[in-house]
């Protein structure tokens, strides 16, 4: 097949076997399920193309970007998977959709441009917002609907959220939120939905335009990457700048005080805004400026840092629970308190492969870093 020979030269997945090794030992998949490897999904392209397309090899891949950073940027197999899963997609094959399929279908029925959902209604006092024009746009992203959607996983995605406006107020932001916001496309994309997806970006594109922003502040790391990278490659790019919230509380440090917190804790780097976006230092600088937060930094961590074991809410199944139960016990190995993220889609597979119900073979607090940085908010 034409185009996979394409996306075989562009991601230069021919070199996976020089590094085979490597990608074996550091894929967090092919650490877990003996049945699943890059070399075999770079084999698969070469000598059957067509079989990879009905493959459920590039289902179980997590796009989690580790193979860039073993090859030292050679090889590009998750971007290498995201293409292939919409020749898939079109030809009728997709992954297993977790939580009966909600979570994609209600990310298509977003995009129908007579649908006006209700985006707004969680802000309540002493939250500060504009609802039409500002300088500053907060991104609330997927969060209303999680906890609406999932509340037996408690995933306090607007939490964050709300953690996130406080602490802009108290620098003095009052930011927009967009009443007419969807989706920022991120699964759609991801699971090879291509058109969900640009019916998603160009309806938030306008709203983004018209809110007259001239920076967007955004907490999910997914949707970071998504309105800063992925736009600009199918759709096209944002007329004004991308911060994740980590990243502008950062910045402002100074202007900040915090109370006191006594305990140990480490530091989950999501994906998408790690490998994604180059931001690590950000979220660190925050938990070393509250007193008495002690960083224990785990075995994996930065650009080699394990994934939550989920991507786009496909393939979650008993090996997405190994990986989450590994990472748990890479920092529990840590002697620490807590795991602390700035992704509340990572926080919540954490927080469901730790269920009594789940598997629970290890306990951690999860925490996240917005929702922690503004309980200690002093004055």
């Amino acid at each position: 097949m034409i185009e996979i020979a394409k996306f075989v030269e562009q991601y230069n997945i021919n070199d996976v076997g020089e590094y085979a090794q490597k990608l074996d030992e550091s894929c967090p998949v092919a650490r877990v399920n003996t049945g699943f490897s890059p070399e075999r999904i770079a084999a698969l392209a070469k000598k059957d193309p067509e079989s990879l397309v009905k493959s459920p090899l590039i289902w179980e891949c997590l796009t989690c970007g580790l193979c860039r950073e073993v090859t030292g940027g050679q090889v590009d197999m998750s971007r290498f998977v995201r293409d292939m899963r919409e020749l898939s997609a079109n030809s009728g094959f997709h992954g297993t959709q977790t939580h009966g399929g909600m979570l994609i279908t209600a990310q298509r029925l977003n995009a129908e441009v007579a649908l006006n959902p209700e985006r707004t209604a969680w802000i309540t006092e002493p939250l500060k917002v504009e609802s039409k024009k500002g300088k500053y746009l907060y991104w609330v992203g997927g969060a209303p609907f999680f906890d609406a959607a999932m509340p037996d996983l408690k995933p306090a995605a607007l939490d964050s959220a709300r953690a996130s406006i406080l602490l802009l107020n108290k620098l003095g932001v009052r930011p927009v939120v967009l009443e007419n916001e969807r989706f920022s496309g991120h699964d759609m994309l991801w699971t090879g939905d291509t058109k969900t997806f640009r019916s998603l970006a160009d309806q938030n594109l306008i709203a983004i335009n018209t809110s007259g922003a001239s920076m967007i502040i955004v907490s999910s790391p997914e949707d970071y990457h998504t309105l800063t990278k992925s736009y600009a490659e199918y759709s096209r790019g944002l007329d004004c700048e991308v911060c994740h919230i980590t990243e502008f509380i950062a910045d402002h440090l100074s202007e900040l005080k915090f109370s006191e917190y006594q305990k140990r804790v480490t530091y989950h780097d999501p994906c998408r805004l790690g490998r994604g976006m180059g931001v690590y230092e950000a979220p660190r600088e925050i938990l070393n400026t509250i007193p008495g937060v002690e960083l224990v930094e785990m075995k994996n961590t930065r650009e080699f840092a394990s994934c939550c074991g989920t991507s786009c809410w496909t393939n979650c199944g008993r090996y997405s629970k190994l990986i989450q139960i590994n990472r748990l016990r890479e920092a529990a190995a840590a002697g620490v308190d807590a795991l602390v993220t700035t992704c509340c889609e990572c926080a919540m597979h954490f927080r469901c492969a730790i269920r009594p119900e789940a598997w629970r073979q290890v306990y951690m607090n999860v925490l996240d870093l917005t929702v922690l940085a503004a309980s200690l908010l002093q004055g």
